[in-house]
């Protein structure tokens, strides 16, 4: 399985203990003024009876995507039935919970022998604020979506984008070529319509009239199944926010991080993870800077706090001479040594950054200092089927989107096992294959030897 050994092995080397298992920097966390012994101590009681997770609270942070609430628990709830046959578990999911922040949006409770998990499920959504995007006239969309493209090439950024990942400059670029290309076809169509007119004047006013049809058109169909409004929409409102203007988006990062805070003073599980998918990824990390901002010791409140970022775009506005915030706030996080962060990357996943560091702004190479998150790379079409791959192997959404669901085959990466599993997030994500070394054919954990013998096929 292709990933960043020498990453994994500078930031986390394997421990051999219960006592060498825990990081040094997690001595932060003791009671200042403590002998080493005591510091020892301390950390060794903290970490009794957690070695297998019974709660966890999982926060997930959408990307720029319209569905609702609603719409996400029923997809949820068809995945985890796929999770659970994968896996050999049971999944229960709750219905959806009204009115409480302690419960979250719903809870999923998993077993398998010697093991259950109950995890609550919060899903810290925004979509009101991307449908509102959608909701932006058409004529202004363009207008506005032209005005970002040519910031965007003016500071040089689209330029670092192919530097970056060329599969992702291209990305970028598709939806204002379509555009480019609708526009070209709606002028063939006026100058056909307008050569029929013996009137200059007619030819000139039905050639507007059938340009603008067309164009309107085309924008329909194909441009509806390409996703180009939402793209657009996309870009518009991802330099918006990064500038600072989207104020809806500024209060809801205040309340997210609120959140955040409450849940780890709160103590009430084993472990919290913050997962954000692609540009939710970017959000993930506006919001919890401002989390550890609001109180510096989130990590030490007895909750072990993970962070998740899967499909991620956060180069997107990393690369932007404007966005130095957004850099300053994943440098922050990645420097917090009560925070573990792992983010996972594919290849056959054209919406995100592959081998490419979000914090250092890097090309992943052999040269990598140590610092920064667990980059794990891994490969999506191990995680479906034959039929299915053959179905989607072009549907490079729908492959985007494999990472926030259930997989067919085990591997490396599962995101419901490190929602519902009862491993720790730390030691899963250190594991040369995952998931697939932690658990047995019939869901049972696994003994520790029988764990680094390596995988199950």
């Amino acid at each position: 399985m292709p990933y960043e050994r020498a990453v994994l092995e500078r930031n986390h080397p394997k421990p051999h203990s219960a006592v060498e298992s825990i990081p040094r920097q997690h001595f932060r966390c003791c009671p200042p003024g403590g002998s080493a012994t005591r510091v020892i101590e301390f950390l060794v009681a903290k970490t009794a009876n957690r070695t297998m997770v019974q709660k966890r609270h999982f926060f997930h942070v959408p990307g720029f995507d319209p569905h609702d609430r609603a719409t996400r628990y029923r997809r949820f709830v068809r995945e985890a039935a796929r999770f659970a046959a994968t896996w050999n578990v049971k999944s229960q999911v709750s219905t959806l919970h009204e009115g409480t922040d302690v419960d979250g949006d719903w809870t999923v409770t998993t077993h398998a022998p010697g093991w259950q998990v109950v995890t609550s499920f919060t899903l810290l959504d925004w979509s009101d604020i991307v449908r509102s995007e959608l909701r932006r006239p058409s004529a202004r969309r363009l207008w506005d979506g032209m005005t970002t493209l040519v910031d965007l090439i003016g500071s040089g950024t689209v330029w670092r984008y192919f530097t970056a990942s060329w599969r992702y400059g291209m990305f970028f670029l598709l939806p204002f070529l379509n555009v480019f290309l609708f526009a070209a076809a709606a002028i063939l169509a006026a100058r056909y319509v307008a050569t029929a007119f013996a009137s200059t004047v007619a030819g000139v006013i039905a050639g507007m009239l059938a340009a603008i049809l067309a164009f309107a058109s085309l924008m329909r169909w194909p441009g509806e199944r390409w996703h180009i409004a939402q793209a657009l929409a996309d870009w518009i409102f991802a330099r918006d926010y990064m500038m600072g203007r989207h104020s809806d988006m500024e209060a809801r990062m205040e309340a997210f991080a609120a959140r955040i805070v409450a849940c780890a003073q709160r103590g009430d599980a084993d472990e919290i993870i913050v997962a954000g998918h692609s540009l939710g990824a970017t959000v993930a990390v506006d919001f919890l800077a401002r989390a550890f901002d609001r109180d510096p010791t989130l990590g030490c409140h007895g909750p072990k706090l993970c962070f998740l970022t899967i499909g991620a775009t956060i180069p997107k506005l990393g690369l932007h001479p404007r966005g130095g915030w957004l850099r300053k706030k994943a440098w922050r996080l990645a420097a917090e040594p009560s925070l573990t962060w792992a983010e996972y990357q594919a290849r056959d996943d054209f919406i995100s950054f592959h081998k490419f560091d979000p914090v250092k702004l890097a090309r992943l190479g052999d040269t990598d200092t140590a610092g920064g998150p667990i980059i794990r790379r891994v490969q999506i079409h191990e995680m479906l089927s034959r039929p299915t791959l053959r179905q989607f192997r072009f549907n490079y959404m729908r492959l985007h989107y494999q990472f926030v669901m259930a997989n067919e085959r085990r591997t490396a990466y599962d995101y419901f096992m490190l929602m519902c599993g009862p491993v720790l997030f730390a030691r899963t994500i250190m594991m040369p294959n995952g998931p697939d070394d932690l658990y047995a054919a019939d869901g049972s954990p696994r003994d520790d030897a029988e764990a680094q013998s390596g995988p199950r096929t």
